[in-house]
This record gives structure tokens, sequence and C-alpha cells, in this order.
């Protein structure tokens, strides 16, 4: 019996991918092809005179997302201006809100514009000698910004904010700070060389604010350069605040990620948590739901294909971290399982020839091929995925491992192809991302479509913490056919539009917009082995609550993400382009539609370019000044339900005592085992 697509697919997005360095337009020398974040130069070119100088970070976590606001100076030691280029590869379900440029040492905040006007604006500038920025999305691989003039002989500064939603998987919160640049892009690697390093000063502080227990703070790689401390709190006050900070003051290497995890303690109740903003005729929630239901171990033998990409983009760290997963889970693998290995670059191949019995000595023997792959040539994802999709038993419950950097180069690349292909075997496929700048709306529809789901890898990830999260869940049944709705004072417009599965410990994150105001009755339904469960409770949507602006972002990102999801696989038409022009204009978000532009003043005036962005920053900043100054606040909603809420007082699923040893490669373990209708 194979996995059936039919039982969902699960939602863990895991925003993940980067914010990189600086690319300048100026001619330099050629070195590594190896990129990763910080200045980028032309191959070729003659020496720069222009570096990173300082590179600042500041992260908020409350309330169920997190803020995290970049503030990099780069100075030019050159005899004349230059235009300057940087990338920044946002992480997943993130919004670029803030562009800032210092003009006359004064920040001038960037607007949304229409792409093509935004550009010729920009260029018009740009040939006027005035200053000017601009920041264009690039698909799903970066953020592009374009400083028209940067002057000779001095410095200059720009900084940018970003919002996104904090998720919690068995009881553990990750927020990813991406610098290791996704090697992704072929063109840009034929041009450009890096330079990684911060002549001068580099700093990263975040704050936790956890309405409930912490028990582990981590920060891999940087554990023994950061202060972690507790902050004091009012002995009245709920709630606890952490602050970590690493501070750099003669210079730092901008070429790996930076990767904090905090755990929950076990205590942590399973919960519904209801965030409103509201100011206005209509009001955003964002609704958090961690479930705690009776998901049924399982066990039993099944056949695994594990469809690895070898491809040249695959090169360094991202191989190593591949196989050495693979080589931990093909060792942990039951012998009643079967394991079939299908490689891929320009073309594919099947290593194994077929399914191989999970033995000791076919383990050992395969471990020891495995260690022989390099990394090489171009990416047929479709050829790989289409090969693995050949010789399934249908007399044995089966699941597809898709291990790339998520970018394909060679045959079909359209969503719509893969979609098709999918069609050809009802088999659930797990994606792993590994590395930033990847093809993620691609993987997360697969998996999603599936009945699987997806997850980004960086290679600053442990492995153990990540084996012991991913083991939870494929040993597990899920919560599929997931649906929540509201009763009572109409909330509308949700998103994301499909929820999918729940797999063990993952959280359902909503957002909505209202217009009424009272009580809500709030009701998650879901199927556990066929057997549709309900869960209730209830909540107010208050007439006015300013504290968490930065909803409305959040909220139009998704609402975005759908239309696109729509466009890429669809296509586009006017209608979703249109609207997606709407949402990104009317909440100040960078899209593959509209860009955000910095002028001067007057220039903004003079181009008739409404100050919508500078209006909302005004007021997320004041909110967030409060929120800094007010202690912890907690917006669980379901302990009405009675029984300790609404799943019965029960703890959230966890991962079990002990630190947390965050993410590597789990790989593997997030085979969901599963027959059909589980």
């Amino acid at each position: 019996m194979k996995i059936s697509s039919k039982t969902g697919g699960a939602l863990e997005r895991w925003i993940r991918r980067t914010l990189a360095g600086v690319a300048l337009l100026a001619a330099v020398s050629a070195s590594s092809n190896a990129l990763a974040a910080g200045l980028l130069k032309p191959l070729n070119g003659g020496d720069s005179k222009i570096h990173i100088k300082s590179h600042d970070v500041s992260v908020a976590i409350n309330n169920g997302f997190s803020k995290t606001e970049v503030d990099q100076t780069f100075v030019n030691e050159a005899e004349r201006d230059m235009e300057a280029i940087y990338t920044l590869p946002l992480p997943k379900q993130a919004s670029l809100s803030e562009l800032s440029l210092w003009i006359d040492g004064r920040e001038i905040m960037g607007e949304v514009v229409e792409k093509e006007r935004a550009k010729a604006v920009y260029e018009k500038q740009k040939a006027r000698g005035k200053e000017t920025a601009i920041a264009e999305k690039d698909d799903f691989k970066t953020i592009n910004v374009s400083v028209g003039v940067v002057r000779a002989q001095s410095e200059a500064r720009v900084r940018f904010v970003y919002y996104q939603p904090i998720e919690i998987d068995l009881n553990v919160g990750r927020y990813l700070y991406p610098l290791s640049e996704g090697n992704v892009d072929d063109e840009r690697i034929r041009f450009w060389t890096v330079d990684n390093a911060v002549r001068e000063k580099f700093t990263f502080n975040l704050v936790l604010k956890s309405a409930f227990p912490v028990k582990d703070l981590r920060l891999p790689d940087y554990q023994d350069k950061a202060l972690i401390e507790k902050l004091p709190g009012n002995e009245h006050a709920t709630g606890e605040v952490y602050r970590v900070q690493v501070d750099k003051s003669e210079g730092a290497d901008l070429s790996r990620d930076i990767v904090f995890y905090y755990r929950l303690d076990d205590s942590v109740p399973a919960r519904v948590e209801l965030i409103p903003y509201r100011e206005g005729e209509t009001g955003t929630v964002m609704v958090v739901v961690t479930p705690a239901a009776s998901l049924k171990r399982i066990s039993e033998g099944v056949d695994w294909t594990f469809v690895l990409d070898k491809s040249g983009s695959m090169g360094g760290r991202k191989i190593e971290t591949l196989l050495d997963g693979v080589n931990r889970v093909l060792g942990k693998m039951s012998p009643n399982d079967r394991f079939r290995i299908v490689t891929f670059d320009t073309r594919a191949s099947d290593l194994t020839g077929g399914f191989s019995q999970a033995t000791e000595e076919n383990v050992r023997t395969m471990v020891e091929r495995l260690k022989q792959v390099q990394a090489s040539g171009s990416t047929a994802l479709f050829d790989g995925l289409d090969m693995a999709y050949q010789m399934l038993d249908r007399d044995r419950t089966s699941g597809v491992i898709l291990v790339t950097d998520g970018v394909a180069n060679v045959g079909p690349t359209r969503h719509e192809d893969f979609l098709k292909l999918m069609k050809k075997a009802d088999v659930r496929l797990f994606t792993f991302v590994i590395g930033n700048s990847a093809n993620q709306p691609l993987m997360d529809r697969l998996a999603k479509e599936s009945g699987g789901f997806a997850m980004n890898i960086s290679e600053g990830d442990d492995i153990a913490g990540r084996l012991i999260q991913a083991k939870a869940k494929v040993l597990h049944e899920c919560l599929h056919d997931v649906s929540l709705t509201f009763h009572g004072e109409k909330i509308k417009d949700l998103t994301p539009a499909r929820p999918g599965s729940l797999f063990m410990g993952q959280q359902l994150v909503m957002f909505g917009r209202y217009s009424g105001h009272g009580a809500v009755d709030i009701e998650l339904k879901a199927k556990v082995s066929g057997q549709e469960q309900t869960w209730r409770c209830s909540a107010e949507l208050p007439v006015v609550d300013t504290e968490n602006p930065e909803l409305e972002r959040l909220w139009a990102l998704s609402a975005i993400e759908d239309q696109m999801e729509a466009i890429r696989e669809k296509g586009e038409t006017e209608a979703t382009r249109k609207r997606v022009v709407e949402l990104g204009k009317e909440y100040s978000i960078v899209t593959d539609y509209t860009s955000m532009l910095v002028l001067r003043e007057e220039e903004m005036e003079g181009e008739q370019i409404e100050r919508r962005n500078a209006q909302r920053v005004d007021r997320e900043r004041q909110a967030q000044q409060t929120r800094n100054a007010a202690p912890v606040k907690n917006y669980r909603v379901d302990e009405s339900a009675g029984n300790g809420g609404a799943f019965g007082g029960a703890s959230a699923p966890r991962v079990g005592s002990g630190p947390v040893g965050p993410l590597f490669v789990a790989l593997a373990w997030w085979l969901n085992r599963r027959k059909s209708g589980h």
C-alpha cells in the first residue's frame, strides 16, 4: 500500500532565505568562485576601492513574529563616484518593509512603486547624479538593492527591515539570519567573486520575549562568542526576556548563517493564540494553533526512494551535509525497510539499481559508494523525480525524499510540469532544501500537493536536534484535511488559502481580516486515522488594538503568496497581476511586480510618489517602542474552553528533556511513514 496524497500536505514553512551583503559595480581583482555573503565584485576587473565598513543586525522576537533590522555602512575610497548593487535574499514568509538611505546625514525612507516605473525613475535620477536607491525582487532568489551614486572618498549607509512569523516546532523555535550564498545563480557565479570581510565592526543583537517559560537557548557556531543572558523582569509580570549579543569590534567574515534556537519548557500547553491589530475600519489577526492530538506511533517496513541532487551548485559544504545526513539515516533504517537511491546532475542515475533491503551489509556497502559522490554538472530535477516515480511496488508503503538546493535548469522547469509528473503516482514527497536562494515556492508546492512537507536546511545547523524533531514526525500520524473556521463576528480573507496537513509538533499560522468586533468562536477540524476530530474555543475581536501594526504587512505578504502560487502554476493573468500590485503598493511590500524606491524628498514630491510607507513605518516604530517598554503579553485565548484549554490541558508536543542540539540536516528522518488514509 502506498502513502496517499489525499491525506494532505504539511505546512513546514521555515523561513530560510537570506540576507547576503553588498554587491558593488566596482572593478576588482578575481578570486574564488565560491560565493558567500559580503561584497560582490566582478571577475577580471581591477582593484576595488569599496569595502564593507560595518554590519549591525538587531532582531526582536515577540508576539509570534520577528523583526530583523540591518544597518550596513560601506566606504568608497576611490577618486570617482560609483553605483553600488547588493543582494538581499530574504527568508520565506518575510516582508521587506523598510529601505532607507542616508542623504545629507538624514534617513530617507523608501516607497513602493510599480516595478517598471520605479526602474525608470531610478535610472533618471542616477543619470542626473542624484542620490537614489531601489530594491527589486529577483523571482524567488533575492532582493537586489541598487544605490545610484556612492560619492568618492565617502561612506554610504543603508538600512533595511523585514518581518516574518516565528513558528514553534515540537516546542522549539528557530530563527535564521542567513549569510551563506545559495550558489544557485549561474550567471552571477560566472561574473562575481566575493569579499566577505567587514573591516571594522560586526554586531548581532537579538532580544527574545516569550510568554511561556524557556528551557534552553542555543546559538551554534557562536555559542562561545555570544553573551546570552536572561533579563530581569517586573515581579508582577508574566513571561521571560532574553538577550543574545555577538560583538566583533575588529571585523568579521560574513560567510556562515547565524542560527538561534530556543526551546520552551516541557510544561508549555497546547494552545490557540490570537494576536489582533485594529486602528481603523478593518482589523487584522494572526491566529497560531499549537495542537495536541493523539497521534499514534507507526512502525512498519517501508520503501524509501532518496532523490539526491549532486549538481555543481551543491558543491562544498552542501554536498557534504547531504551525504552525511543520508548516511546517518541509512544506518538507522529497519531491516524490514528497503531503500533506493537516485542521483541527478545533468542527467539522472539509479545508484542502487532498484530497491535494496536495508540489511547491515547493504547499508554499509551503499555508505561507501556515497562517499565517492562528487558535485558537478547542471540540475535535471525533473528527470530525477521522474526516475524516482518508476519501479514503485504497489504492495508496499512508499515515500520519496528529495534533497536539493532547489533550482532546476535542465529539462522541464515549470511548476505545471512537476505537478503533472506527480500525478503519475500517489506517493508522498518530502523535500529538503539545502542552502539559501533556492526555489522554495516549487519545493513547498510539490511537498504540499503530495501530502508531504518541505523543510530548509542551513549549513549552520546542527544535526542532532533536527534528527530528534524529524524522527518524532516520521514515527507518528499527522493531522490531515485541516480547516480553521470562525463563527460569530466575521473574519474574512483568510490566508494561506489551503492550510494542508500538520505533522506532529507543527503549528498552524493563519492571517485574516475583520470589520466587526466582539465574540468569535474558533473551530479547528482535522482527521486523524480517517476520523474527524474537532477543537473549539472563543475569543474577543477588539474595536481598537494598536500594539502590532506589522500584522498588516504579514497578512498582505501571505495573500500575495497565494496569488503568486496561482501565477506560477497557471500563468499570469491581468487580474492576478493587478491584485499583487495593489497589495504591494497598499502595504509597501516588494514583490515580483513592485519595487521600493528611495529619492530625495523634493524628488518624491516631483514624481508625485505618495508617502504611504513613511506613515506606516512611523506607526510601527511607535508601537515597537511601546512594546519594548512593556512586559511580555500572553495572547492565548483557548483557556475559556474549560478543562485547561481547547486541547484539554495537554502539553504541546516536545522533543524531550535536555538541551536541544539545534538542527543540521535531518534529511531522511522526515520520511513520514504512513499508509493510505492515515
